[in-house]
């Protein structure tokens, strides 16, 4: 029972890192594709970018556990000898190279971060 605990609770932790990083990202690129339509309206979803970019940079983008991901499709699973798996549900984590990724994270981060603070700064002058 504890094992299962444990396994639970790292795949929870790694998807809620994946869960800001995507979250921080799309909102980020909403932020700026709605600020083409109306101005006033990529500062909820740049605020929502900052706010997760801001979270995963301090919570989770120096953790190693952030160069994992959970394979939730099997595509693993058949690389590893039947003899060696000790539960019927295994877990597979697979390491992935992330730098492109955070790249990508904190560049619309840093121009969702930009476009929210010339908005707010527009609007607070009005």
């Amino acid at each position: 029972k504890q094992w299962y605990q444990r396994r639970v609770r790292g795949i929870r932790y790694i998807r809620v890192g994946n869960a800001l990083h995507k979250t921080a990202v799309l909102s980020g690129l909403t932020a700026l594709g709605v600020s083409a339509v109306r101005a006033g309206w990529c500062v909820p979803f740049g605020g929502v970018s900052l706010a997760c970019a801001a979270a995963y940079h301090f919570s989770w983008q120096h953790d190693p556990a952030c160069k994992y991901q959970v394979d939730t499709a099997g595509h693993y699973l058949h690389r590893i000898p039947l003899e060696q798996l000790t539960s019927p549900e295994p877990v597979i984590l697979v390491r992935r190279d992330d730098t492109v990724r955070k790249k990508l994270h904190n560049t619309v981060a840093c121009a969702a971060a930009v476009l929210l603070v010339y908005q707010l700064t527009s609007l607070l002058k009005r």
